[in-house]
């Protein structure tokens, strides 16, 4: 079973049929029992970082999803990978899940490079897994994790920036995998086969 946190972030329906390609059991739901029985995890997101954080306390997940996630794979998309970080320059003051030190920055905008950041962006991958090819990012922020080595891939706007983050059983993507056609479906099955593997 595969459960995609239900918080208040918008579109988890296309994210649940996206996965329910490949797995046949995949639920929304912020029922904390539910969770604690999944095989995996889908932290989505789509508002602001202050806010997410706020509904998760609301819905009292916070410290057990900070427990949960030391031993089920949890994939993060977009908002729901920053909030895996201690930090975001989005919302000062407010911390964030903290399960992969570093911090989320705000994209810097110019004459060429405007936020928020939205459409097709190659991914160059650095190290395993690889992931080739084009996906969707719809964002104004972005991660940096204290250990570099965690990217796993980055692509390129104005610089190099992290768009798949990897920590143990935890993965991150700053694009939209529902929204990336093949390279969505390979992260979502590379995904799949860490809850076989575990």
């Amino acid at each position: 079973m595969i459960i995609i946190i239900d918080y208040g972030s918008g579109n988890l329906r296309s994210i649940q049929k996206s996965f329910e390609r490949f797995y046949s059991d995949v639920r929304i739901s912020n029922d904390i029992n539910l969770i604690e029985q999944a095989h995996g995890l889908i932290l989505p997101g789509v508002g602001s970082f202050g806010d997410a954080i706020k509904e998760l306390a609301r819905y009292n997940l916070i410290d057990a999803l900070r427990k949960i996630f030391k031993h089920v794979p949890t994939m993060g998309i977009c908002l729901g990978m920053q909030l895996f970080f201690s930090r975001s320059e989005e919302s000062f003051g407010i911390g964030g899940l903290d399960v992969i030190p570093g911090e989320v920055i705000k994209l810097n905008s110019n004459e060429t490079i405007r936020i928020p950041h939205t459409g097709w962006n190659r991914l160059i991958p650095t190290s395993e897994p690889y992931f080739l090819g084009y996906a969707y990012f719809n964002h104004s922020y972005y991660c940096l994790p204290n250990e570099k080595k965690l990217c796993i891939t980055y692509f390129n706007h104005g610089k190099s920036i992290p768009a798949i983050i990897v920590k143990d059983q935890l993965i991150g993507v700053q694009f939209h995998p529902e929204k990336s056609k093949n390279v969505g479906d390979n992260i979502i099955k590379y995904f799949i086969s860490m809850l076989r593997g575990s």
